[in-house]
């Protein structure tokens, strides 16, 4: 994964939280049954971030880059599932591009695109969005966990978008991107009981690096 940021002008940063814990992962678990209603196979199996890169782009750099990148992802087989153009959303708490990937084995995986100041604000902010998702889970009223997130909106306010990043528009799977350097060959759905083994056994799929 190293070598495709670099390879279009990009940085690999947070490493050390590239590995979702344990303690996380029981606690988003809780928060898709509890807030979802979903059942424990049924949240295992949408779990899109146990394994997570952080892309650091400069602003000049970062549509280019980030559509290069998802291109050489295409090529070794991971097919793009969603896409959350956090930049375009109305007062966020954060700010990134958030791309969930299907590697070839089916396993889902995350990568978020940064700029160096979205970036530097999301490690400010982290023990912020832990509480605001401690409220959440808890079932806090949505004026609570806005109360907490404040400083947050405030700072990310100040961040402006990179060039051309309003074009990047959300989508999901079976809509094919618009922002892709070349078609994707999109793939069947996994079987969601195959994604939940993998998931309770520790096993991700990891791109080439």
């Amino acid at each position: 994964m190293r070598r495709v940021a670099e390879s279009h002008a990009g940085q690999l940063a947070g490493m050390d939280h590239q590995l979702k814990s344990v303690g996380s992962l029981k606690e988003k678990l809780k928060q898709q049954m509890a807030v979802k209603n979903k059942t424990l196979e049924e949240a295992v199996a949408g779990v899109n971030d146990a394994l997570r890169y952080s892309v650091v782009l400069d602003p000049q750099d970062f549509t280019a880059g980030l559509r290069g990148v998802l291109a050489s992802l295409d090529d070794q087989g991971h097919v793009r599932v969603k896409l959350n153009n956090l930049f375009a959303k109305h007062q966020p708490a954060f700010k990134a591009v958030n791309v969930t990937m299907r590697s070839p084995e089916g396993a889902l995986w995350e990568i978020q695109f940064h700029t160096p100041d979205t970036f530097r604000l999301k490690e400010q902010f982290h023990d912020l969005y832990k509480h605001s998702y401690a409220l959440q889970l808890q079932g806090a009223p949505l004026t609570d966990q806005r109360e907490v997130q404040a400083p947050a909106q405030d700072a990310f306010r100040l961040v402006p978008s990179p060039p051309e990043c309003d074009d990047i528009d959300d989508w999901e799977e079976e809509n094919v991107p618009a922002l892709a350097m070349k078609a994707a060959a999109f793939k069947s759905q996994p079987n969601n009981r195959k994604d939940a083994a993998k998931f309770r056994a520790g096993v991700s799929s990891t791109p080439q690096v």
